[in-house]
């Protein structure tokens, strides 16, 4: 497959990236519920959430964004130089 622009997709590529990006989803839902566990157990010993709770709008922001966008990225090249 190419383009005008004369890049070209590879499809081992793109198996990659697909499979990163379920990787990817997988990991951010276990990584989301450590955070929440993490915010529950705090709460529970009578703590105000701890850093969990503190931070969680930029931990979410990081925990979605590393493996739902890196995973995908790293899939598509690691197949792309495998097969090449």
């Amino acid at each position: 497959m190419g383009s005008d622009f004369g890049v070209t997709i590879s499809l081992a590529g793109l198996i990659g990236a697909a499979v990163g990006l379920y990787v990817g989803w997988l990991d951010w839902k276990i990584l989301k519920g450590l955070l929440q566990a993490a915010e529950t157990k705090n709460r529970q010993a009578g703590g105000d959430g701890g850093p969990a709770a503190r931070y969680k709008a930029l931990l979410g922001a990081v925990i979605f964004a590393v493996p739902v966008i890196g995973f995908p990225i790293v899939g598509y090249w690691a197949a792309s130089v495998l097969v090449g």
